[in-house]
């Protein structure tokens, strides 16, 4: 069976990859990293070391999440479509999903992301049958800018 994948959005690229890479890199930043490489190669968003480790991550945007997290959110989604992350980067890669404004965003470790929490999800901004690993909210870092 081939995997539903959400259609590639250039408009929404172009609104909100820059701007959220800009806000990672301000994160990893504050958090002692050096940022080694942030060119566009389809993969990972952003290339750090930090004490003499590498480290990749990415940046996704929730365009639904406007203000404080909801208290019936009980779980992140991050779609599966970015296993090829985890695959690549043998799971040492970090995902940070930002709310709309750019002001919080979750940290959840490649390690987080296991095959058994996949599952589909329903929303607005969700093709029919399109695959995510569902991460309990509680298990993710949350960070406020």
């Amino acid at each position: 069976m081939t995997e539903v994948k959400k259609r590639f959005e250039q408009d929404l690229y172009d609104r909100f990859d820059n701007p959220a890479k800009v806000k990672l890199i301000q994160v990893l930043e504050k958090q002692g990293h050096q940022v080694t490489n942030v060119k566009e190669n389809y993969f990972a968003d952003v290339e750090t070391t930090k004490l003499g480790v590498t480290y990749y991550s990415e940046a996704e945007v929730k365009r639904a999440w406007k203000e404080e997290w909801p208290d019936d959110w009980t779980e992140i989604r991050i779609p599966h479509r970015k296993d090829r992350l985890l695959k690549k980067y043998n799971s040492n890669v970090n995902f940070y999903v930002f709310n709309f404004t750019l002001d919080q965003c979750w940290l959840i470790k490649g390690k987080q992301m296991l095959e058994e929490t996949v599952r589909t999800a329903k929303g607005r901004y969700i093709a029919k049958g399109e695959l995510f690993f569902h991460i309990p909210y509680k298990e993710a870092e949350l960070i406020r800018l």
